[in-house]
């Protein structure tokens, strides 16, 4: 039991320490600033998802979704996972690593 209180404390001590990295990487975005942070609550809620569900969650258009998400891939925080040009998912891989390992 005390292995898994243990294990269980470093998880979140990472996820804090990711939380605060990707936080601070999507500052210098200018206007996007403080859409990429929201969408971080969202990828907190939701670590896999594609442009429609950014837009959806956000309230925002298909081309502000698009460009906020490649932002973050830029920034490492997501990840392309299908290898598409259409229908693409999008993950925070860091994150989800975190829950596997």
């Amino acid at each position: 039991m005390a292995q898994t209180a243990t294990k269980g404390r470093d998880v979140f001590r990472q996820v804090l320490a990711l939380r605060t990295e990707a936080e601070q990487a999507t500052m210098d975005l200018g206007k996007r600033a403080l859409l990429a942070h929201q969408a971080l609550n969202v990828l907190y809620r939701k670590p896999i998802l594609d442009a429609a569900d950014l837009e959806k969650a956000l309230n925002v258009t298909s081309p502000t979704a698009n460009r906020l998400i490649k932002s973050m891939i830029e920034k490492d925080i997501l990840v392309e996972t299908t290898g598409q040009q259409r229908g693409r998912v999008y993950a925070f891989d860091r994150y989800i690593r975190l829950f596997l390992s």
